[in-house]
């Protein structure tokens, strides 16, 4: 049996984004905002992303990840760096080798601005089977990236809105 090939899942790409993010200074605060693994005021709550994002900070802080059971401080990029993330799908196929991290952006007191790339698989990307072939979280519902990814953003966009 041939195990699936990771680089001809991301051959074709039409779900990939690049986008700037803007994190405006809050005016208002109310009791959603706040995390509830440690009470901290956030600007974006904690997730693990999905696939791929590769990241510029800038030099804006907030930016933080989840390492032993404690919340702490990513490096800002500066103007010369990225940081690139590898979301569950991505860990599930690899096997787990490369670690998905839970993460958030803590509320700071000036504008903060990121700019983001998001690349996705394909959308008939067979997202079932891991490089070993095992059966992936994903798999136990999903054969197909499309699919998933539908459910994916519908749960985002119930979250956010």
């Amino acid at each position: 049996m041939e195990y699936p090939n990771l680089p001809a899942l991301f051959a074709e790409d039409e779900f990939s984004a690049m986008g700037l993010r803007k994190y405006p200074i809050r005016r208002k605060i109310n009791s959603n905002m706040y995390s509830d693994f440690d009470g901290t005021l956030l600007r974006e709550l904690e997730h693990i992303d999905s696939t791929v994002t590769v990241l510029s900070t800038f030099n804006n802080g907030g930016l933080e990840v989840l390492y032993k059971n404690q919340y702490r401080a990513v490096p800002v990029t500066g103007e010369n760096s990225f940081i690139v993330n590898i979301g569950k799908l991505v860990d599930d196929l690899i096997d787990n080798k490369v670690p998905s991290v839970r993460h958030r952006v803590a509320e700071v007191d000036f504008d903060r601005y990121s700019i983001t790339y998001f690349l996705g698989p394909q959308f008939d990307a067979d997202i079932s089977r891991s490089m070993t072939n095992k059966l992936t979280d994903a798999g136990e519902k999903y054969t197909i990236f499309g699919e998933w990814i539908k459910d994916y953003l519908g749960a985002i966009e119930l979250f956010y809105y």
